[in-house]
């Protein structure tokens, strides 16, 4: 008899538990497409839309941001196009905050970071980089896609929107510059062959949220010591060239009978630097005949058993007005090839 009276009373209340379930209002926004209102597990039957998200362009940047496009490059078959500007304020101003939208093309690369950067000037007229949000940068994968990034300006500056490189590597891939009035970077020279004043807005570091680096103190000490990247000589030997060390490698691993499983160049400036993969116990077989090659030299590298990074042009080959230079940064780019390659398998 019990038993039959809770029943009763259950059938009575659960459906008017229901309806006032049903009537009581959406919660917050989620970032999903629908919200889904269940009781323990998920009730596949009841699917409500969820109200619009908190951070709906139209809501939180209102205006229309009229704006100019400025210089712009990139490597081949990359490309930015800037579809919608919305912000805080129609005009670009400090204090402010945008949205830009639109679409990308990556073709050189397999990944990057596209990040909305301002280019700042200093009383002294030399870039300097400005805060970092996350919101400002995504990491991107080769192809077609599209973009939403949020930047406030906290400076005067010359927006863009540029490629840049994911950790592990150090090619920049260029941008566009964009914006109003006097802030429209219009002809700074821009080639991805000068990547410094574009690429000091990024950190430096290949990870964008842990804030920006500073370029002086301590910091400024060590780019003054180790000065300018130094180009190819116009008469550089081809034995020391991409392919001319990969087959420099590749014939002192068959002298020595063993299997490279991976070469890297660094190519980005003068000297080509060499990364190696190898297997457990076969290094000590490869430095070995690499010695005795004519035309180059090895003097040591930073390696493990397996990894190793070493430059084998030899010094006589260093234009005389830069030696001293190339010794300067020869040895950190070796430690960053390494920190590359270790990271490859």
């Amino acid at each position: 008899m019990k038993m039959h009276r809770i029943q009763h009373i259950t059938d009575a209340i659960v459906p008017a538990l229901l309806t006032l379930w049903l009537a009581l209002p959406a919660p917050a926004a989620t970032n999903n497409a629908y919200s889904l209102y269940r009781f323990g597990d998920p009730v596949k039957w009841l699917a409500l839309p969820a109200p619009a998200a908190t951070n709906n362009a139209a809501t939180d940047f209102p205006s229309v941001v009229p704006f100019e496009l400025g210089e712009g490059e990139f490597l081949p078959g990359d490309s930015i196009t800037i579809q919608r500007l919305t912000g805080t304020s129609p005009t670009i101003r400090t204090g402010e905050t945008y949205c830009v939208e639109g679409t990308y093309t990556l073709a050189s690369k397999e990944k990057a970071d596209l990040a909305f950067f301002a280019t700042t000037e200093s009383k002294g007229h030399t870039p300097t980089p400005t805060p970092t949000d996350p919101s400002q940068i995504m990491r991107i994968e080769k192809g077609t896609g599209t973009f939403r990034l949020v930047k406030t300006m906290r400076e005067e500056g010359y927006p863009h929107l540029s490629f840049y490189p994911v950790p592990g590597s150090s090619w920049f891939g260029g941008g566009i510059y964009f914006g109003q009035g006097q802030w429209v970077n219009r002809d700074k020279g821009w080639t991805h062959l000068d990547t410094h004043a574009r690429a000091q807005d990024y950190s430096g570091t290949g990870n964008p949220t842990g804030g920006p680096v500073s370029l002086s103190g301590p910091n400024q000490a060590l780019l003054e010591f180790l000065g300018d990247p130094v180009e190819p000589p116009a008469d550089m030997n081809a034995a020391y060239s991409k392919d001319g060390l990969i087959k420099a490698v590749q014939t002192a691993a068959y002298n020595a009978g063993i299997s490279i499983q991976r070469v890297e160049i660094d190519d980005s400036e003068f000297p080509f630097l060499v990364g190696v993969i190898c297997k457990e116990g076969d290094y000590s077989k490869l430095t070995a005949q690499l010695r005795k090659l004519d035309g180059y030299e090895y003097n040591g590298s930073i390696s493990s058993s397996t990894h190793s990074a070493m430059n084998l042009v030899p010094h006589r080959a260093f234009p005389r007005a830069v030696t001293q230079r190339i010794d300067h940064r020869t040895g950190l780019r070796e430690q960053v090839l390494y920190d590359k390659i270790i990271r490859l398998e």
